[in-house]
């Protein structure tokens, strides 16, 4: 019985964490740009400085109703803890990435929430 469980919960595990899902960024203007998600985050290229993807998400996360509850800076990120009107746990995050641009994640809940990681991110992109 114990074998079986771990059997079962590895093969989910790897289901959620091996699905990546390829998403439109902005279609309305024909750019073939697209963003992941995966496992629940939302993972997308921004064409700005993490200090200055910081400084707009936080003024965007505070129009949106968000309740701000923590950040934490790192040399090579910048992450933003928040909480929305029905206390999801919302993640926004920075990252330099690998190639020299930046990238932001973005986790709305413990599972993920497509729609509105992408509405996060949109607002963030427009502001940019």
């Amino acid at each position: 019985m114990k074998l079986t469980l771990q059997s079962i919960v590895t093969i989910f595990v790897l289901i959620l964490s091996g699905c990546t899902t390829p998403v439109a960024i902005d279609p309305l203007a024909g750019q073939e740009q697209t963003a992941n998600y995966q496992a629940g985050t939302f993972y997308a290229p921004a064409d700005a400085p993490i200090g200055q993807i910081f400084r707009v998400a936080i003024r965007e996360m505070d129009e949106m109703g968000y309740f701000r509850t923590g950040e934490l800076h790192k040399d090579d990120s910048i992450t933003i803890y928040a909480r929305t009107r029905g206390d999801k746990k919302v993640r926004v995050q920075a990252v330099v990435a690998d190639e020299g641009g930046s990238e932001i994640r973005i986790r709305v809940g413990s599972l993920g929430d497509l729609a509105e990681s992408q509405n996060i991110y949109a607002r963030i992109r427009n502001a940019l």
